[in-house]
């Protein structure tokens, strides 16, 4: 009876499962050439580490089939975070296969797609060759352990055969330094503007962020006191502006912005605190209301965020500007020290001229005009007009210093003050106006004298 059953039980094996079926091969291996279990890089410090892996087909299904890659697990820290695509990468080694054919002969970088790592030949037959896995730096993440997990596929072509799933741990040791660097593009030791010379209104910070922080960072600028001299005279907010230029990854403060005392925000980082480089641009105010004199601050870059960023001071950078003095007088219109009136005849009515003088200062010294009166008024025959029917007055344009003549007086031959600056020195102006009456004996003609001012410190 029993030997009954085991000879049907042989007869209807045969008719279901035929020889070359049941004994069919179909099974792939994917070995780290260093051995173990996973691919394990251990610590990266480096921009690249290279890990090969075996990859061993075998088949006798005698159908074409296909090797197809899965990243199944990203590689990451216990956190979450991933290493970017573009840090993870395979190829195939070129004639390490016999038969069929690479897909990955070029290498590419890893990502969550399908790869077609390998195509075998019309006929299936077993094949082996070797993969290349690479990390690659820089790695914009903090440092830590990371693994992922790879998947393989092999899958029969035009086939029933059930496809055969190996899997590959992956395991690193991120170790890189990250580290801000802040220093002026020149190379010199401090940020210098000076707003009189030209090319010199401007200077470039470069901010190198080297390696990935692994979390979000904001650098924060602040400063104790605004620019301030040696006399103790401080520049208020608003001489000197920045602006961010050139981030890629990160966003800053793209438009002018004044220095202030309080702490800004002059840049904000990735999500991942990814590496980048950009450039802070200070620049200067028109200085001409402010006193002459070398300013100086003191710039503090601090490190604001969290998880593996290390909080703290940056670094620091002196900030110097030169005002340069300034002592100008301007007199408008300007007519080369003549004053000039032409056509006059005895029955002419009285003739005026208005001047405007102005005084640029910023060596906050008290300073006085003085006015030199060359000669009474002559023309070209000689013939001259008395002193006293020349005269003077002036009116304030805003004026902040004295003026000596307010009301109507004769102006006299010889040096006369016209104006005293106020205390501090100030930047000022005001209006003179010059009256020529006409003796009623004039010879006709055109009569002129000089006058030339001069500027000078009390």
């Amino acid at each position: 009876m029993n030997r009954a059953f085991i000879s049907m039980f042989i007869l209807i094996s045969a008719v279901l499962f035929p020889a070359n079926e049941v004994f069919a091969a179909f099974s792939v291996s994917v070995t780290p050439y260093e051995g173990g279990y996973d691919l394990n890089y251990g610590k990266v410090s480096g921009p690249r580490v290279n890990k090969e892996v075996t990859v061993n087909i075998i088949s006798s299904i005698g159908n074409q089939y296909r090797l197809i890659q899965s990243l199944l697990e990203p590689i990451s820290n216990p956190s979450g975070v991933s290493l970017p695509q573009n840090n993870f990468f395979v190829y195939g080694i070129r004639g390490t296969n016999k038969y069929g054919t690479l897909g990955v002969e070029q290498e590419r970088p890893i990502g969550l797609g399908r790869t077609y790592i390998y195509t075998s030949n019309q006929d299936g037959l077993s094949d082996s060759f070797t993969l290349v896995y690479g990390l690659q730096g820089p790695f914009d993440v903090a440092p830590g352990n990371y693994r992922g997990r790879l998947s393989f596929t092999l899958e029969a072509i035009d086939s029933t055969q059930a496809p055969v799933i190996v899997l590959l741990d992956i395991s690193a040791e991120i170790d890189v330094e990250s580290k801000i660097e802040i220093k002026t593009v020149d190379g010199v030791s401090a940020i210098r503007l000076n707003p009189g010379r030209e090319g010199e209104e401007s200077a470039d910070v470069l901010v190198d962020i080297k390696g990935g922080m692994g979390s979000q960072f904001k650098i924060i600028q602040s400063v104790e006191e605004l620019p301030v001299s040696s006399e103790g005279y401080k520049l208020p907010e608003g001489a000197v502006n920045f602006l961010i230029k050139d981030t890629r990854r990160g966003t800053g403060l793209t438009v002018p912005t004044s220095l202030s005392l309080r702490p800004q925000a002059i840049y904000t980082s990735s999500l991942n605190g990814e590496a980048e480089t950009f450039i802070i641009t200070y620049s200067v105010a028109d200085l001409a209301g402010e006193k002459a004199g070398r300013y100086r601050a003191a710039l503090k870059y601090i490190l604001e965020g969290t998880g593996y960023i290390k909080q703290g001071l940056i670094g620091t950078l002196d900030l110097e500007i030169d005002n340069q003095r300034t002592f100008e007088l301007t007199v408008t219109p300007e007519a080369g020290g003549v004053l000039r009136f032409q056509n006059l005849k005895a029955d002419s009515q009285p003739q005026t001229n208005e001047v405007v003088i102005s005084i640029k200062s910023n060596i906050a010294t008290p300073y006085q005009i003085t006015q030199k009166v060359l000669s009474p008024f002559t023309n070209k025959e000689g013939n001259v007009i008395p002193a006293n029917y020349f005269t003077l007055r002036q009116e304030s344009l805003d004026t902040k210093g004295i003026l000596k003549f307010p009301i109507k007086t004769e102006a006299v031959v010889g040096d006369t003050v016209l104006f005293i600056s106020d205390k501090q020195g100030s930047a000022d102006t005001f209006k003179l106006i010059y009256e020529l009456g006409i003796p009623p004996d004039l010879r006709a003609g055109d009569y002129s004298t000089t006058i030339t001012y001069s500027l000078s410190e009390i």
